[in-house]
C-alpha cells in the first residue's frame, strides 16, 4: 500500500509538470502543435507496449476486439475534450477552464468506476472518501478563484463554459476507459508480465483512441486554415524534440498512475484518480510560482487552496 501511494505521488508530479512543454508552441500553429504531439503520444504508448508486452497483440486477437470498444470510445471522448479544453481557454481564460474541467473530471473519473464495478466503500472508508472528494473539489474551486483574481476577473462566454464542462466530462471518461480495460490484462500473470507492462497495455486503447481523434481534428483544421507551412518553419525540429520529451513525461504520469491503482486495489480506481488530480494541481501551482505566473499577484487564496488539496490527500490516503 505504501509503495502504491509513493508511485502515485511520482505520477502526480509528472502530471503536474508535463504542461511546461505546452508553453510557447511556436513556430507551429495550434493544429500543427497538437497534431504532432498526439502522434508522438501514440508512438510513445505503442512503443512502450511493444517493448514491455510483445505478446499483447496475440492476446487481443485471440480474445477479439469487442472488449476494446469502450476503452477506445472513452479515449476518443477524452481526445475531443482535450481540444475543447484548449479552445475554451481562448474564450474564458486558463484559470476558469482548469477549475471547471478538473472539478468535473475528478467527480466523473472517481465515481463512475465505482458505479460500474459496484465497489462502493462503506462505513468509515466511505466517510473518508466522500470527505476527500469534497475537499478536492473545494480546493480546485479556491485555486480557480485565485486564478480568476490574478487574471483580472471573470471573462468569456457561455460557449466557453460549455466547452470547459464537456472537457471535464471527457477527461473523466479517460479514467473510466482505463478502469474498463482491466480485462485486457487477464492473461498477463500467466505469461509472467510485470505490473508495469499491464498498466501500459490497459492505457494503450484509451490513448490511441484519444490521440487518433485529436489527429483527425488537427489535420482537418490544419488544411482548412492553410497552416501546413508551420510544420517546416524554422525551429520546428527543436520544438518537436521538446514535444517528444513532453509526451514521455505525460505518458510516465499515466503509466505510474495505472501501476499505483493496481497496487491500491479496488478503491484505487476511484480514490487514486482524486489523489492524482489533486497532487497534479498542487505541482502545477508550484511550477506557476516558480516561472513567475503569479508575480505581483495575491497568493493567499492560492495557498489555502493547495492546503485544502493536501488535506484531501491525507483523508483519502488513510482509507
Amino acid at each position: 500500500m505504501i509503495i502504491g501511494f509513493a508511485i502515485l505521488l511520482i505520477a502526480g508530479v509528472c502530471q503536474g509538470s508535463f504542461g511546461l512543454g505546452y508553453k510557447k508552441y511556436e513556430p507551429f500553429s495550434w493544429a500543427a502543435f497538437w497534431g504532432i504531439y498526439n502522434i508522438l503520444c501514440i508512438l510513445t504508448s505503442v512503443g512502450f507496449v511493444w517493448l514491455s508486452a510483445p505478446k499483447l497483440w496475440t492476446i487481443i486477437s485471440e480474445n477479439g476486439f469487442a472488449h476494446l470498444c469502450v476503452p477506445i470510445l472513452c479515449g476518443a471522448l477524452w481526445g475531443l475534450s482535450a481540444i475543447g479544453f484548449s479552445k475554451a481557454i481562448d474564450k474564458i481564460g486558463m484559470s476558469m477552464v482548469y477549475g471547471i474541467s478538473m472539478g468535473i473530471s475528478t467527480i466523473v473519473g472517481s465515481v463512475t468506476p465505482m458505479i460500474i464495478n459496484r465497489s462502493f466503500p462503506s462505513g468509515l472508508s466511505a466517510a473518508m472518501f466522500i470527505t476527500g472528494l469534497v475537499l478536492t473539489v473545494l480546493g480546485v474551486i479556491i485555486v480557480t478563484i485565485a486564478g480568476v483574481k490574478r487574471d483580472g476577473g471573470i471573462k468569456g462566454s457561455i460557449s466557453g463554459v460549455l466547452l470547459a464542462v464537456l472537457s471535464g466530462l471527457g477527461s473523466g471518461a479517460m479514467n473510466v476507459g482505463f478502469a474498463h480495460s482491466e480485462s485486457i490484462t487477464g492473461q498477463f500473470a500467466l505469461l509472467g508480465y510485470s505490473q508495469t507492462a499491464a498498466s501500459s497495455a490497459r492505457w494503450m486503447p484509451v490513448l490511441v483512441g484519444g490521440c487518433l481523434a485529436g489527429i483527425v481534428w488537427c489535420v482537418i483544421e490544419l488544411f482548412a486554415k492553410g497552416e501546413q507551412k508551420t510544420l517546416t518553419a524554422k525551429g520546428s525540429g527543436t520544438r518537436t524534440i521538446k514535444l517528444f520529451v513532453t509526451s514521455i513525461v505525460w505518458y510516465a504520469a499515466l503509466l505510474l498512475y495505472g501501476l499505483s491503482v493496481d497496487m491500491l486495489g479496488d478503491i484505487g480506481k476511484s480514490a487514486g484518480w482524486i489523489l492524482f488530480n489533486a497532487l497534479a494541481l498542487v505541482i502545477s501551482v508550484m511550477w506557476g510560482l516558480k516561472t513567475g505566473e503569479w508575480k505581483n499577484s495575491p497568493k493567499g487564496l492560492l495557498y489555502i487552496g493547495c492546503a485544502v488539496l493536501i488535506a484531501a490527500w491525507i483523508f483519502i490516503s488513510i482509507i
